[in-house]
């Protein structure tokens, strides 16, 4: 299994840091080559479209993150809304429906959310032309909600191939950089089943890059 190195930011790739490094030359010198980029396209400091032609200068895949959520209606059942704005939001960046790109859903890691909303948020995407992404707190002994709700999306949605989801584990976390694929699952998936793992950090004054892995090239193609 090849190991596909990328990061994440809620802050933009061509930041300037205050030792003259932008961002993701940092990210360059602390590490490696990222193949990809998980950015926000909604709420705060969302990627622009300078933002989007410097990471493809780059030759850097974007993963398009959704994170203008509240808690109290993801954990509704009503995500329809949500994926409209989201879709509204893409469209608007030029990122293009009916190309297989996903559009993932950032849980955050203490929030609840509701299987219902999930099916809701994706069956609008699909519609759409997008591919529904996850991202949650795979640690069931720290937030055991998004294991269980996760859960009940792949058993309800399992006649329909779980809506070509695509899922982003948060967990486990280390310091150095794993050389085996072990994600954290939901009860009803298994490692493999993940397609991507947010598994450390870069950090500089209080700036933060996560740094993932994709365990095959083959779901670079949900990346702008």
């Amino acid at each position: 299994m090849e190991l596909i190195y990328g990061v994440d930011s809620t802050v933009p790739a061509n930041v300037h840091l205050t030792n003259g490094f932008r961002l993701y030359d940092w990210v360059m010198r602390k590490s490696c080559f990222p193949s990809f980029w998980g950015r926000s396209i909604d709420g705060a400091r969302p990627i622009t479209a300078d933002e989007i032609d410097f990471l493809k200068s780059k030759n850097c895949k974007i993963a398009c993150i959704v994170r203008d959520f509240s808690e109290a209606v993801i954990s509704s059942n009503k995500g329809q809304d949500d994926a409209v704005k989201a879709i509204r939001k893409a469209r608007r960046l030029g990122i293009p429906s009916n190309s297989g790109i996903a559009l993932f859903a950032d849980i955050p890691s203490k929030w609840s959310v509701n299987h219902n909303w999930m099916i809701s948020f994706a069956g609008t995407l699909l519609k759409n032309g997008y591919i529904p992404g996850f991202i949650g707190n795979t640690d069931s002994s720290d937030n055991f909600n998004f294991d269980r709700q996760c859960s009940h999306y792949v058993q309800a949605t399992r006649a329909d191939n779980q809506m070509n989801a695509v899922y982003w584990s948060k967990a486990p976390t280390y310091r150095f950089d794993p050389d085996i694929w072990a994600p954290y699952a939901p009860s009803e998936l298994l490692p493999q089943d993940m397609h991507l793992w947010q598994y450390g950090t870069i950090e500089f004054h209080g700036i933060t890059a996560h740094k993932n892995y994709v365990q095959d090239r083959s779901v670079l193609q949900h990346f702008l």
